[in-house]
């Protein structure tokens, strides 16, 4: 298939850019240290170009499909590097340093990893986002029918990678409820018979004993059969709370970081490290903004806000105020686009989340992290709780400055979107780990850069 096709050409290019880019940096390296190339007949450096490539390949970089759960920002790929440069300190110890001294007693191996580290990830960035259009061809095979499809076809709506949706059942289906081929059951095997890039089951489908025997068989020859739950996760990066029950929280995996104290100390103590840092040079920022601020508009400097954190409990949040004085006169309501109530300074502010910076202190005293939930109003939260299923779980984890939702979908201002923050809230939950937290660092960072908050 040319999907497949494609998927092998960009694994070529991955690969061509992996092997030149790690042959050009030691070169150069070598140059500034030595004053002249390597001799490229001898065997160290080819060794270590081979360390890399296979450390690269074994941990699955150059396949996609492996690489899910850091969408389009593969760091991941970094700290694989780092691993392969650690790998080659064995070969001076196995092989002797005379081997490999002007390679590692120069400098020339640790400073050559981090930068092969930094290349190979994008160099995978940018060809995932330039090429990413050719993989807008994936055809579905969906099995059964019910409201969860419906869900389903309206969300497949907002994602471009999918190409053709078919449904095969033999329940009643409203031609209106989305694009979507419809199958008949009736002739299952030639159906599961054709090339499909997934099969979805629905929550309610049953299969017999033929069909699900053809469906291991499939699943075992390297087609993807999937429950619904775990097609929103592994595509998606959500979790449809609307689509599960309890009995999902107790077969699924995941929910790993929040049974390990350590992992919860060692990002507590990065929380503590960045808060100092960051405070000490946000510091001279937070006066600038404030003095632009008092300047401006009326009103104090700093908002000061209830909000809810981790296990339900209450605390005050700070941030640069961004809105005129005595905007929620008329009590709590949600902000909107191009909101009146917003001064021009508020709006720089908001699209630059700089007026976030305060919230460093909350990070600093432990009510907040940088990374998680955002924390919501209490008035708001009441009502969401009973409208929502599982919206009480975001209160698992400590709140964050930025998190997934944030990162992933733009700002909501409603029940509805709170319904879909929470689905990308509850992912992050699940497959919360220090990696995912830089992931959305990174992602942070280039919003600010950007301008693109609100």
């Amino acid at each position: 298939m040319a999907f497949n096709a494609f998927r092998r050409t960009r694994s070529v290019l991955i690969l061509g850019a992996d092997f030149f880019s790690i042959v050009g940096i030691f070169s150069m390296l070598y140059f500034i240290r030595l004053e002249k190339l390597p001799d490229y007949l001898e065997p160290e450096l080819w060794l270590i170009v081979a360390t890399f490539l296979a450390t690269l390949f074994i941990s699955g970089t150059y396949f996609k499909g492996q690489n899910t759960i850091l969408p389009r920002l593969p760091v991941r790929t970094f700290f694989i590097c780092l691993s392969a440069g650690v790998i080659c300190i064995f070969w001076v110890y196995l092989l002797g340093p005379s081997q490999f001294n002007n390679y590692f007693g120069r400098g020339v191996l640790p400073v050559g990893t981090v930068l092969i580290g930094i290349a190979a990830t994008l160099f995978r960035l940018f060809i995932n986002r330039r090429y990413f259009h050719h993989e807008e061809g994936l055809e579905l095979l969906y099995l059964g029918f019910s409201d969860s499809a419906k869900a389903f076809l309206q969300e497949s709506e907002n994602h471009a990678e999918i190409r053709s949706i078919s449904i095969m059942t033999d329940e009643p289906v409203d031609a209106a409820t989305g694009n979507f081929r419809l199958l008949s059951p009736g002739d299952t095997k030639s159906i599961l018979q054709q090339s499909w890039n997934g099969i979805i089951l629905d929550p309610n489908h049953q299969s017999d004993q033929d069909e699900a025997s053809r469906l291991v068989s499939l699943r075992l020859q390297g087609t993807p059969v999937l429950s619904l739950s775990d097609y929103y996760e592994r595509n998606w990066y959500m979790v449809p709370v609307n689509h599960i029950g309890d009995e999902w929280f107790l077969q699924s995996h995941g929910f790993m970081m929040l049974g390990s104290p350590i992992t919860l100390r060692v990002k507590r103590l990065v929380d503590v490290i960045l808060s100092i840092v960051l405070g000490a040079i946000a510091a001279p920022i937070i006066l600038l903004c404030a003095l632009l601020i008092k300047l401006t508009s009326a009103g104090p400097v700093l908002f000061r806000q209830t909000r809810i954190g981790l296990q339900g409990r209450p605390f005050t949040i700070y941030k640069l105020r961004t809105m005129i004085k005595d905007a929620e006169a008329e009590g709590a309501q949600w902000a909107e686009d191009d909101d009146p109530r917003i001064t021009a300074v508020g709006n720089f502010l908001r699209k630059s989340r700089l007026d976030e910076l305060p919230q460093v202190w909350n990070v600093l005293r432990g009510e907040m992290s940088f990374i998680g939930p955002r924390p919501e109003r209490p008035e708001f939260t009441h009502e969401l709780a009973e409208q929502i299923p599982y919206y009480d779980l975001r209160h698992m984890v400590k709140p964050g400055i930025s998190g997934w939702a944030q990162v992933i979908f733009p700002y909501g201002a409603s029940t509805e979107d709170s319904l879909k923050k929470l689905q990308y809230e509850l992912y992050y939950i699940k497959n919360q780990s220090l990696l995912l937290d830089l992931n959305i660092m990174l992602r942070t960072l280039a919003t600010v850069f950007q301008r693109a908050g609100r």
